[in-house]
């Protein structure tokens, strides 16, 4: 998975822009999207708490080539709506669009920590990691 960089301006700066801009241009397969997690996962500290507020992952999918899906994330501040990160992750070679969804509900958790996370939200992940790995 590559990455096309764009950061918003912010506040208060996240480890995941750091992460996001080290990443930028990387070739697919080489496993930054897995680094990027586990470096959010091993801080002391959340973006949450950076940021001074529970974030919000929103995700979309946007034209590119035909053999590469690629999508928009924005994180967002959920009770200022501030927005404080933007960044597009190109996936060359695959059509199905349940990875991409994935990553960004995981990028929530890991951003807010998993004490922060709804039962709701950690039972989605689980139903679309499930549908991910079923082909679904």
């Amino acid at each position: 998975m590559s990455y096309d960089y764009d950061a918003i301006p912010a506040r208060s700066e996240l480890l995941l822009a750091s992460l996001v801009q080290s990443h930028c241009g990387n070739a697919a397969g080489d496993g930054s999207i897995a680094n990027i997690v586990r470096s959010l996962v091993d801080s002391p500290v959340t973006d949450a708490e950076r940021a001074g507020e529970r974030l919000r992952v929103f995700g979309w999918q946007v034209d590119g080539p035909a053999d590469t899906l690629r999508w928009i994330y924005r994180v967002v501040g959920d009770n200022t709506g501030r927005d404080l990160l933007e960044f597009t992750l190109a996936v060359p070679g695959t059509f199905s669009d349940l990875p991409c969804r994935v990553f960004g509900l995981q990028l929530q958790i890991t951003l807010n920590g998993i004490a922060a996370t709804s039962p709701e939200e950690l039972d989605c992940y689980l139903e679309l990691v499930e549908a991910a790995h079923s082909g679904g």
